[in-house]
């Protein structure tokens, strides 16, 4: 999903962390992989569009550890 803006990513991650939500992938309900994997990359956006990048460049990745 790519986002316009830094309201667009927050109104999704509100949206992401209301108990109410489901996402559906590839015709089944998410697993909590699926949700971490959402959030995960609004977050990156969200750090793109506010010059932050540093925040997961930083950050060793699961096949480092």
């Amino acid at each position: 999903m790519e986002f316009e803006n830094v309201r667009e990513v927050i109104d999704f991650l509100f949206e992401l962390a209301d108990p109410s939500t489901m996402i559906i992938v590839e015709g089944r309900d998410a697993t909590i992989d699926d949700y971490k994997e959402e959030l995960s990359e609004a977050l990156y956006q969200l750090c793109d569009m506010l010059g932050m990048e540093d925040l997961y460049l930083s950050k060793p990745s699961k096949e480092d550890k």
